[in-house]
């Protein structure tokens, strides 16, 4: 049976140390550095990044560009887009 964990949303945070590649999420930048992380996907075999995403590299870790969904699955984490496609293409014209 597939080992799932619930998504959480906030900043992805992504991060080395001696137990290998974690991903953690919290839910604020301040000053450019995390804040309130609220959880930890640790020891993780590799992290699948939804296209469009950006990430931000301060000193270390990778912090994302925006809120993101995060979920693990097995030994991969998710990383995926908060909105559908379809809302984040559309292209807003002034009236």
């Amino acid at each position: 049976m597939a080992k799932h964990t619930p998504t959480d949303r906030g900043y992805a945070v992504i991060f080395e140390n001696e137990e290998g590649t974690n991903v953690g999420i919290c839910t604020a930048i301040a000053n450019g550095r995390p804040s309130d992380l609220f959880a930890v996907h640790t020891r993780m075999g590799s992290i699948k990044i939804e296209d469009g995403i950006e990430f931000s590299t301060v000193g270390k870790i990778r912090i994302s560009n925006r809120p993101v969904a995060v979920h693990g699955e097995e030994d991969v984490v998710h990383i995926r887009n908060t909105t559908p496609a379809a809302v984040r293409n559309i292209a807003i014209v002034p009236s």
